[in-house]
Formats: structure tokens, C-alpha cells, sequence
């Protein structure tokens, strides 16, 4: 079925109403006309039935008579059924009800005694939704006290809160769209300012934790610098030992480079002196007899002493050396040979004294030819001892070379690690001693999630974007409350207008049955609607106006008050059909008829129907009359004809 609404700028009509089993009613076909339909008929005739089964068909959600709608299937039957049928007829090319194309719509309401209830349209079962939607379209609220008044009704509306008749009025005169917008605009506004509590508490939370986090990433970032740091030592340290073994390579090499061209010059000098020591034996070989004991022993002598001096001296290029290269044992074994080679030198000078003075007289003769021949020889042995241990020298440097060689290879794989040579100055011990101290500033960090960098940067973004929501939410905010204070000043106009409007009406009829009185709304100054409401205030026979209420009024000028608000608004109301049951209860006769007249002229636009049980005299042609009459337990209408 298609959706069902009404166009605002149509207006429809009630044409007949069937009961079908509906309380005193076993079958009735009740018409009506536009104006003012007069309904008649002693009390429990029925009469307050009709506007019963009306309201109930419209959706009404309480019944006075009954809680439950069963109690209202006539006494014996299953079955019960409510048929409203309206006018649908075409005007200037448009049907009050769009969805049906035919001239009268019905609708109808079934009741059943196990309490299954539904709604029909042209046949068609409908929702409870969609009939409230249907008829809200058209203005018409069964469940308005200002557009259907039921019996007792009027006791219930001098109950009413003032708050509650604004309402109603409100409602009743298509008002209410002003209060749904201020309440959506409050709404709207409620939302924002929890939302905004809902993200301030977000955001104190995430500021919170992106705090830890702040810290927690500094030490991240900390522990990646003391990495970077310790990463960067332990490549220090590799080419520290590279370029220790590289200098000490490098001075070995230096030293044996030196070593050989001693050696070379050596070599050369020896085969110098040879030829040297020979030239000189030729010439001594005439004296060789007489001294050739005491030379050769003389001989022997200054070849040990010599032998032990320079053994000292190459003794302590040793130490410098070994004491350069850090070798302290080696230096401390060089010094005591040094020592016994010092002795041993002293010692072979003071026997080479007594030869010498011995041989005195035989060298003071030859002593130039022998100096020169013993000074050859000299230099030939140390020559060759100079011969001998530069070669010891060579010797121990290569196999030195090869050490540090074989380091250096060792020292090849961890270099590729080591990346991008490192300059330094510093000693292994000390690298590695930083090493220790940035390991124990590491380890004083503790431990540091892997994730921290990621955590910290989500947080951050949260963070942002809940500041940037924060921000927009407080924009929004600040727009809710001008929207909202911009609708209560609507509405609070509105409202104002209209009861402006209503008491020029409202105090000409009540002047027409000789009282005096105002519809005042109240608290709407602050905007505050659910404080605001609306109270009538009225005087009669000459007394100033005072609150109306339950109490303060007789029961004849509660319904004369009532009657006359809600004539003073008939012209206002949306709906096109009203209803009254008991409108003259309590009253004088002279206020009834004069009710009675105003109501007959103010209703010719739309559908009114009035409910009394006292003879009214009716002299107007419009009034639509219908008689209710009960006999034997069964409720009947009669047309009244003119």
C-alpha cells in the first residue's frame, strides 16, 4: 500500500459513520454533514457512543468508558467494526486522500473479544502508524481534548496542568511544529554538549596516556641514541685494534727496512776490512814469532771486550724497542743480559790492560803496523758479530710481521662489519669501557616496547584529531545554543501572537454570556517551555477574573468557560472535524442557547459534532439534527428531516 499522508492545503470530511456490534449498537449508519451536526437523545441512549467509536476508528489511545477495547464489542457478539466514511471527492483536481482514487474513503476499526485489533482502508489492512500519520496530516488528533471532547472531558481539561493546555493548543492549532524545532534544536544541543563531555573526557584520557607515551618515547628515542652510540663503539673498537695492528706493522716495517740497510752496509764493510786485515798480515808475519802469543792473547781479549760492548749497545736498542712496543718482559729480560754484558766488558778491559802492558816494548816498535793490523781485525769481528745479530734482528722482526700479519687476517672479517674506517686515537680498554657505561645506561631504561614509536605516534594523532573535534564540537556548540535561543524567540513569538489573537475572541464571548475573563501564557518569557503554560482566567456576574481551575468555578461556568476558549479558537484549529459531548452540561439556559448560537455560526467551514441530552430549540436550517433512541437493549439514529 502506498504511504499514506495528506496534502496540508486539503481538507476532508466525515460523511457517515456504520457501527456494526459496537456497545448498545448492533448495526447503525449514523450520516453526517459540513457545520454543525446536533446529536440528541435521552442519557444511555448512546449518544456519547458515536463520538466513542469515532475516536477509537481515528487511533484514540484511551478510552474513558473502557481500558480495554474488547469491553466495547456489543455483549454476545465475536466481533465488532467501526466504519468512518469520508469525502473524497475531487476538488480543483486533487483528493483530500491521494492514495485512494475513489470518491469516499473508508476506513474502518475491527475489534475482536480475544483482542486481536486492526485497521482497514478501502479494504486494505493498515498499520496504527499509518492511520496516525493519515489523519495528523489533516490536523486531526482523537486524542486532543481541544478537537474532540468526550463526556467528562471538560472535568479532566480543568485538571490539566497549565503546561499541558499550552500543549494542547499548541497541537491543536499546528503550533507544535515551533516546539519540535526548539526541542530538536535542545536536543541537538544535549547531543553536542555530551558529545563534547564524551570527547573532553577522551581527550583528558588520551592526554594522559599520550604523556606516558611522551616519555616512554623520549626513552625509546634515548635507548636508539645509546644504540646508535654503542653500535658506533664497538665499531671504534674493531678499528682500533685494525689501526694498532696496522702502526705496529708499520713500525716493524720501518725497522726492517733499517735492519737491512745496516745489514748491506755491514756486508760491505766486512769484505772491506778483509781486504784490509790481509795487507796487514803480510807485513807482521816478521814478528809474528816473538809476539804471537802475547797478540794473539791481546787479541782475544779486545775481541771479547768488543763483542760484550757491542752487545750492550745493540742490548739496549733492544730495550727501546721492546719498551716502544709496550713488551715489558722482553724489556726486563734485555736489561739483565745487559747487565751481565756490562760486567763482562769491565772485567775483559782490565785483563786487556795487563796484556797490554806486557807487550809493551813489542808495540812501542811495531805499534803502528800492529794498531792498524789489530784495528782491522777488531773491526772485522765486530763486523761480523754487528753481521750476526742484525740478521737475529731481521730474522725476529719477519716473524714478528707474520704475528701481526696473521692478526691482521683474523681481523678481516669482523672488519667488513666494522663498515667505514673509524680514526682513532683511543685505546681498546677505554672503548671498551664507554661500551660497559652505555650498556648500563641502556639497561637503566628498562624495558621499552618495541611498538613505542608507533603507540606514541597513534596517540599523537589521536590527540590532534580529538583537539580538532573538541575544537569543531565547541563551534557547533556555540551555533546550538544561537539555533536554540533563535527558536525559543520564534516560538515565544508565536505564542504570544496567538494568545493575542485568542482573548479579542475569547473576551467577545464570554461578554455575550455576561462574564469577563483572559487566556494568559505564562513563563514563556525565559523561553523555558516546559515551564511555560497556558491558564485562563474568568469572572461572572460582574466579579473580576480569577484562575480557572476545578475548584474555584461552579460546574455550569467551568463548561460555559471551556466553551467559550474553545470557540475563541475555532477558527484557529487545524482540523477540519470537532466534536463536543455534554457541551452544555451544568448550564443555564440562557448561556446554552447563546453557546449554542455561536457555535452554529462559527462552525459553517467545517464539521462540528455537538452531543447534548437537553431540547435545544433549533431554527437554523444548517444544523444537521440526529435523534438517538435505545429499546430493548439496542441503540437506534433517526435522521431528522426539514
Amino acid at each position: 500500500m502506498p504511504k499514506l499522508t495528506a496534502k496540508e492545503s486539503t481538507r476532508i470530511w466525515l460523511k457517515e459513520i456504520i457501527l456494526e456490534n459496537f456497545m448498545s449498537y448492533e448495526y447503525a449508519r449514523i450520516p453526517l454533514k459540513q457545520g454543525l451536526n446536533l446529536i440528541s437523545g435521552p442519557n444511555g441512549a448512546g449518544k456519547s457512543s458515536i463520538l466513542l467509536a469515532i475516536s477509537v476508528a481515528l487511533g484514540q489511545i484511551y478510552t474513558e468508558r473502557s481500558k480495554r477495547l474488547r469491553d466495547l464489542i456489543r455483549r454476545g457478539e465475536e466481533i465488532a467494526r467501526i466504519t468512518l466514511v469520508f469525502d473524497n471527492e475531487e476538488t480543483n483536481g486533487r483528493r483530500p486522500i491521494s492514495f485512494s482514487d475513489a470518491d469516499t474513503f473508508m476506513l474502518s476499526r475491527y475489534l475482536r473479544n480475544d483482542g486481536n485489533y486492526w485497521w482497514e482502508a478501502d479494504y486494505k489492512q493498515i498499520s496504527y502508524e499509518e492511520v496516525t500519520r493519515l489523519f495528523k496530516g489533516f490536523g486531526l488528533d482523537p486524542n486532543n481534548m481541544l478537537i474532540i471532547m468526550h463526556q467528562n472531558t471538560m472535568e479532566r481539561f480543568c485538571l490539566t496542568s497549565p503546561q499541558e493546555k499550552l500543549k494542547l493548543l499548541e497541537e491543536a492549532v499546528g503550533f507544535s511544529s515551533y516546539r519540535e524545532k526548539v526541542i530538536e534544536a535542545k536536543n541537538r544541543l544535549e547531543s553536542i554538549i555530551s558529545e563534547d563531555e564524551s570527547i573532553s573526557e577522551l581527550l583528558g584520557r588520551a592526554e594522559e596516556s599520550l604523556g606516558y607515551w611522551k616519555e616512554m618515547h623520549e626513552k625509546y628515542l634515548q635507548r636508539e641514541e645509546l644504540e646508535e652510540r654503542k653500535s658506533w663503539l664497538k665499531r671504534e673498537a674493531i678499528w682500533a685494534r685494525i689501526i694498532k695492528q696496522e702502526s705496529a706493522l708499520k713500525i716493524l716495517a720501518e725497522r726492517l727496512k733499517v735492519k737491512k740497510t745496516a745489514l748491506e752496509s755491514n756486508l760491505s764493510g766486512i769484505e772491506d776490512t778483509k781486504e784490509k786485515i790481509k795487507v796487514w798480515r803480510e807485513k807482521l808475519d816478521s814478528w809474528k814469532i816473538t809476539a804471537k802469543e802475547s797478540f794473539y792473547e791481546l787479541l782475544h781479549l779486545e775481541k771479547e771486550e768488543t763483542k760484550f760492548a757491542v752487545l750492550a749497545e745493540h742490548l739496549r736498542e733492544n730495550e727501546r724497542l721492546f719498551s716502544e712496543l709496550g713488551k715489558k718482559e722482553e724489556v726486563h729480560k734485555t736489561r739483565e743480559r745487559l747487565k751481565g754484558a756490562l760486567k763482562r766488558s769491565e772485567e775483559l778491559k782490565e785483563e786487556i790492560n795487563k796484556v797490554q802492558s806486557k807487550l809493551g816494548a813489542v808495540e812501542r816498535s811495531q805499534e803502528s803496523d800492529m794498531e792498524a793490523y789489530i784495528s782491522y781485525r777488531v773491526k772485522e769481528e765486530v763486523l761480523r758479530f754487528k753481521r750476526d745479530m742484525l740478521e737475529v734482528d731481521i730474522n725476529a722482526i719477519k716473524a714478528e710481521m707474520e704475528k701481526v700479519n696473521q692478526k691482521m687476517t683474523d681481523l678481516a672479517s669482523v672488519k667488513k662489519k666494522a663498515g667505514e674506517r673509524i680514526a682513532t686515537e683511543r685505546k681498546q680498554s677505554e672503548i671498551e669501557n664507554e661500551i660497559s657505561l652505555v650498556g648500563a645506561k641502556i639497561e637503566a631504561l628498562g624495558e621499552i616496547p618495541e611498538e613505542t614509536e608507533e603507540i606514541y605516534s597513534n596517540y599523537s594523532r589521536l590527540f590532534e584529531e580529538l583537539k580538532e573535534k573538541s575544537e569543531i564540537v565547541m563551534a557547533n556548540k556555540r551555533e546550538g545554543l544561537r539555533e536554540l535561543d533563535s527558536r525559543k524567540k520564534i516560538w515565544r513569538k508565536a505564542i504570544t501572537d496567538l494568545l493575542d489573537s485568542i482573548n479579542s475572541s475569547f473576551q467577545q464571548i464570554l461578554s455575550c454570556i455576561g462574564a469577563a475573563g483572559l487566556a494568559r501564557v505564562v513563563n514563556v518569557e525565559d523561553g523555558d517551555m516546559e515551564n511555560a503554560g497556558l491558564e485562563l482566567f474568568v469572572g461572572f456576574r460582574g466579579s473580576p477574573p480569577v484562575l480557572f481551575d476545578y475548584y474555584t468555578q461552579s460546574g455550569g461556568e467551568k463548561t460555559a468557560s471551556i466553551m467559550a476558549f474553545l470557540l475563541s479558537i475555532q477558527q484557529m484549529l487545524r482540523s477540519p472535524f470537532r466534536a463536543v459531548d455534554e457541551f452544555d452540561l451544568h448550564m443555564d439556559p440562557r448561556n446554552r442557547e447563546e453557546i449554542y448560537k455561536m457555535m452554529i455560526s462559527s462552525m459553517k467551514e467545517s464539521e462540528c459534532l455537538l452531543i447534548t441530552p437537553s431540547q435545544i430549540t433549533v431554527t437554523d436550517p444548517s444544523v444537521h439534527i440526529i435523534v438517538v433512541q435505545k429499546a430493548y437493549g439496542k441503540s437506534g439514529v433517526r435522521e431528522v428531516k426539514k
